[in-house]
């Protein structure tokens, strides 16, 4: 037996003893003068008693007293014994706090609701000596409690999840549970979701086997959800009168009549334009002109007018950075391709020259904001700068070769959309002629994959920012793709972004990592949050790129360094998978336990508390002692 607050039985001295000496103080009792005593001769015994400090008599009711006195004190001691239960019984619960879980179609909110099914499940399967945690599903899965036995704590921890705008990622979230159940003999996972993971997370989802243990999803969201929202939203210089054009998608994914609701574009918070939305077909496209929009600007795109159950995706914003020309040298023996996409920016100043002039001339792209290499790379550590290579592979590039390519034509499986070079670019059916066969760089970032391993990637390296795509244009269809233009742009946008101050994207994606240009002399940068909340960034001492990535939540966020440096960018959800709000139960996720007999992941201490029993007991000794009491009296 141990006690937690051994000193509280200190208390038992003051208590016990006070209950003594009112057993032992003599009544005050008034005198009165009689004719006689002989009537009162039966009363006068018990006077004797009491008389100051006479010797303490035994009684029932000072027995009892003294037992309830010290059962409590030693209730407040809280003893306990330690034992040893086994991990085996693990539970994990997952609890997807990602943007959909905002929807109000189950009230007060989807999140609430998942909350409250997981403290409800905890009470109906976790059983003595169970061991439990909680893992938050958003773009980054957390969990921030160890396992425990004590299912307060694992409930607080559920309370304490926090809703974001972000995507779940679910099988980053499965993977984590992997990584704390082992082999999983023995354990649970239960997930609560909607289960608006993305279209690209099923294949990953099958791939996490998490062992022998017991896998289920509980469905969170009402079938019949409604809701509006603006899908895609982009600002591009037209190449003819230089004037930004704005463009917003904005789709009815619930089905239901949204007569009434009006498009409103703002600029730096002013109300700029307004039309009124039809949803002919379930969408409505809309293009944005104008004087106003020719020097760039805060760009804020907002649904008024509109009930539905999600507001996350009724507004979304655009930081459009003031039009700057951008001298780029494109280092190739001839591509077409490249030419004209490269000269479809207008801010794009573009010269050409053969390898060979390159070479020779010594001088590595110096005074060029962005160098294009084609099939080409030069000799030694590519210089400080941005580059943009195609089929230039090499230990500069982001790939090396690590084999023939392979005669047999392949298509990519996979890409990041959520980087902002892979921004409105869809890579989906790209067909490939052959299949390079390719080392990625250590220091490099893929962003497209075929069956065989990345192909477009990027990074930095030695104050060099390289984007690298592995294979010839010419054994591609991409070139007469709408995304390769697109593509150009983002590179040109993403690479030279170190030519100005303030964002590197004109907005990013909730949960992803923002680039913020900084100039020399900070040593920190402050973010300021939509809500009024505030953080701080390391920001290169030399001047160069800071990176924030708690970008979890949608609008407008305030970069601060001084008086010189302020800068507003956005933070959007665009995302018309997660916008769709139909809850999708995700079969693959549901998976019986191995026939694997149980067996304990690890034995570790626990703690059994008895201080509830023993102040259970006390108040029944109280109550024995009263009715003692009133049959005397």
């Amino acid at each position: 037996m141990n006690l937690l607050s051994a000193l509280n039985l200190l208390w038992l001295i003051p208590l016990c003893g006070g209950i003594i000496a009112l057993w032992m103080l003599r009544l005050k009792r008034q005198d009165v003068t009689v004719s006689s005593l002989y009537l009162w001769r039966d009363v006068l015994a018990p006077t004797q008693s009491n008389a100051p400090l006479q010797k303490l008599r035994r009684h029932l009711l000072l027995f009892l007293q003294l037992l309830a006195a010290f059962l409590l004190i030693f209730a407040l001691a809280r003893p306990f014994v330690y034992g040893q239960a086994g991990a085996g019984g693990a539970i994990v619960v997952i609890v997807d706090s990602s943007a959909s879980m905002n929807a109000t179609d189950v009230q007060p909110s989807r999140l609430a609701a998942a909350k409250e099914a997981a403290k409800n499940y905890l009470d109906r399967e976790m059983r003595l000596g169970d061991v439990a945690t909680v893992i938050a599903a958003t773009a980054k899965p957390s969990t921030s409690l160890s396992f425990t036995t004590d299912r307060g704590r694992v409930k607080q921890a559920i309370d304490d999840i926090a809703p974001t705008d972000t995507i779940a990622d679910m099988p980053g979230a499965l993977a984590l549970a992997q990584s704390l159940i082992g082999n999983g003999n023995g354990a649970r996972v239960k997930i609560f979701s909607d289960g608006a993971f993305g279209p690209d997370a099923q294949q990953r989802l099958s791939a996490i086997t998490l062992g022998g243990a017991d896998v289920s999803m509980q469905t969170i969201g009402a079938k019949s959800a409604d809701n509006v929202a603006i899908t895609a939203m982009d600002g591009r210089r037209d190449p003819v009168s230089g004037e930004y054009e704005v463009f917003v998608n904005v789709e009815n994914l619930g089905g239901r009549p949204h007569e009434g609701t009006t498009l409103t574009l703002l600029r730096d918070g002013r109300v700029i334009d307004s039309r009124s939305l039809t949803f002919a077909g379930g969408s409505q496209s809309e293009t944005f002109t104008g004087p106003d929009l020719t020097q760039g600007g805060l760009i804020t795109a907002r649904l008024d007018g509109l009930k539905d159950d999600l507001d996350r995706d009724d507004t979304a914003s655009l930081a459009l950075a003031t039009p700057r020309k951008r001298r780029v040298l494109l280092v190739s023996s001839g591509n077409l391709f490249l030419e004209r996409g490269l000269n479809i920016d207008p801010d794009v100043v573009l010269e050409e020259v053969a390898p060979s002039e390159f070479t020779a001339s010594g001088k590595g792209g110096a005074g060029y904001d962005l160098v294009v290499f084609d099939a080409f790379l030069p000799k030694g550590a590519l210089k400080p700068g941005n580059y943009l290579l195609f089929n230039a592979l090499g230990p500069q590039s982001t790939f090396t070769s690590a084999g023939a390519p392979s005669e047999e034509a392949t298509q990519i499986i996979d890409q990041d959309r959520t980087h902002p070079l892979m921004r409105y670019v869809d890579l989906s059916g790209l067909a490939l002629a052959k299949s390079p066969t390719l080392q990625l760089a250590l220091w490099a970032e893929s962003l497209a994959e075929t069956q065989a391993g990345p192909l477009v990637a990027a990074g930095e390296h030695d104050g060099a920012r390289v984007v690298g795509v592995g294979f010839d244009l010419g054994d591609s269809d991409w070139p007469l793709r709408v995304s390769f233009p697109i593509f150009l742009t983002n590179c040109v946008n993403w690479l030279t972004s170190t030519g100005g101050l303030g964002p590197a994207s004109p907005d990013s994606i909730a949960g992803t990592v923002v680039s913020l240009t900084t100039p020399p002399g900070l040593s920190s940068v402050k973010i300021t949050r939509p809500d009024g909340k505030s953080d701080w960034v390391s920001a290169p001492p030399d001047g160069g790129v800071a990176l924030f990535d708690q970008a979890d939540e949608v609008g407008v966020y305030q970069a601060d360094a001084g008086a010189s440096y302020h800068h507003p960018f956005a933070v959007n959800l665009l995302n018309k998978y997660v916008s769709t709000l139909t809850p999708e139960s995700h079969p693959e996720l549901t998976r019986a336990p191995s026939g694997a007999p149980v067996k304990p992941l690890h034995l570790q201490p626990v703690r059994s508390e008895y201080w509830t029993a023993i102040a259970a007991a006390a108040l029944v000794f109280l109550l024995l002692e009263w009715l003692v009491f009133h049959r005397r009296v």
